[in-house]
C-alpha cells in the first residue's frame, strides 16, 4: 500500500497542471540552458502564498509545484513556522511531493536574533525540534529535509545600524559562532549528512575604508571566511538592487574566488525595483546564469507569484 501511495504522488506530481497555476505569461525557464535554480519559500501567515497557507491545501500545492517547474527549482528553501511540529505528516507528505518533483527540500531560519548570544540557545532547540526531530520521526528518507538554510543577517539589526566597524566585526564573529553551532547540533543528532546553506550579502569582503566592517587585515577577512566554510557547505550572495549582469558578476567575483564551498547568485524578484516587469527579469536571467553552474537563487516564491500575476494582467 505504501509503495502504491508512493507511485501515486510521482505521477500527480508529474502531471502539468490545468486552470489558474498553468496559466504563465512567459515559460522563464525556456530562455535558459535548464540551469538548477533555487527559491525561498517563506511562512508568511498574512500572505497568501505564504507556506503555511499552502502546504495541506492540494489545489494550492498543485499551484506552488507548477510554478516550480516552470521557473526549473531544483533547490527549496522552505520556512514551514510549527508545521513539522504541528502537523508533520502533512510536512511529509510535501517534502514526497518535492522529492518526486526533483526538488532538494531544505528547511529555512531567517531569525537574526539567533545571532547573539541570547538567543542562540533557543535557535538551536528550534533546529533541533523542526529539523532533526521531525526527521528522525519520518518513516522514509523521501519525506525528510535534505538540508538547512540560514538566512540570518547581522546587517539588520539595530545594533550593526548605529555601530562601529569595530562592533559590527564582532557581529561577524557571533553570526560565525551560531553557524558552527547549527552545524554541531546537526552532527551530534544524526545530521552530518544535512548540508548547511546560508544567504550573505554582496558586500562582506570589502575592507575599509570601502566597507563597512572593520576588518583587521585581508587576512582576518579571508581567515573568517574560510571558517564559515567549514560549516557552511554553500552561500547564496544577495545581489539586490541592481539589474545589470555585469554589476551582477562583479559583486559575487571575490566570492567565487575565495569560497570554498559552492556559491550561487541571489537575485530578488520584486518588481518595481530591480525589474520593472517580469519580462526583465527573464531577459537578464540567461546572461546571469550563463557562466554559473549552480544556476541562481531567487527571493521569493510571494514576490514571484506577484510578477507573474502582473504580467498575466
Amino acid at each position: 500500500m505504501r509503495r502504491f501511495c508512493a507511485l501515486w504522488l510521482v505521477c500527480v506530481a508529474s502531471v502539468v497542471p490545468s486552470g489558474r497555476a498553468a496559466a504563465a505569461p512567459t515559460d522563464p525557464a525556456a530562455s535558459a540552458d535548464r540551469k538548477p535554480r533555487g527559491l525561498w519559500f517563506g511562512s508568511k501567515p498574512a500572505s497568501p502564498d505564504g507556506s503555511v497557507n499552502i502546504i495541506g491545501r492540494p489545489e494550492r500545492e498543485t499551484e506552488a509545484l507548477a510554478t516550480f517547474r516552470r521557473w526549473n527549482i531544483r533547490r527549496l528553501y522552505g520556512s514551514y513556522a510549527a508545521l513539522p511540529v504541528d502537523a508533520p505528516a502533512t510536512l511529509a507528505a510535501w517534502n514526497r511531493k518535492l522529492h518526486a518533483a526533483g526538488i532538494r527540500s531544505e528547511s529555512l531560519f531567517s531569525n537574526s536574533a539567533a545571532i547573539g548570544g541570547d538567543g542562540r540557545a533557543a535557535f538551536l532547540r528550534e533546529v533541533n525540534e523542526r529539523v532533526m526531530r521531525y526527521n528522525t520521526a519520518c518513516m522514509h528518507p523521501v519525506e525528510r529535509f535534505d538540508g538547512v538554510a540560514l538566512d540570518l543577517e547581522p546587517h539588520i539589526l539595530p545594533s550593526w545600524k548605529t555601530g562601529t566597524p569595530a562592533s559590527r566585526r564582532a557581529l561577524l564573529d557571533e553570526l560565525l559562532a551560531t553557524v558552527a553551532a547549527v552545524r554541531r547540533e546537526l552532527d551530534s543528532h544524526g545530521g552530518r549528512d544535512l548540508a548547511i546553506s546560508a544567504a550573505l550579502p554582496t558586500w562582506f569582503e570589502k575592507l575599509p575604508p570601502e566597507g563597512k566592517i572593520g576588518w583587521a587585515s585581508a587576512a582576518d577577512r579571508d581567515s573568517w571566511f574560510a571558517r564559515f566554510g567549514e560549516s557552511v557547505t554553500a552561500i547564496s550572495l544577495m545581489a539586490y538592487e541592481t539589474n545589470r549582469p555585469a554589476t551582477i558578476a562583479s559583486t559575487t567575483a571575490w566570492e567565487r574566488e575565495h569560497f570554498k564551498g559552492t556559491v550561487v547568485t541571489a537575485l530578488r524578484a520584486r518588481l518595481g525595483l530591480e525589474w520593472q516587469s517580469l519580462a526583465d527579469l527573464t531577459r537578464v536571467l540567461p546572461e546571469v546564469e550563463a557562466p554559473l553552474p549552480s544556476g541562481i537563487d531567487l527571493e521569493n516564491y510571494e514576490l514571484l507569484r506577484a510578477a507573474e500575476r502582473a504580467a498575466a494582467k
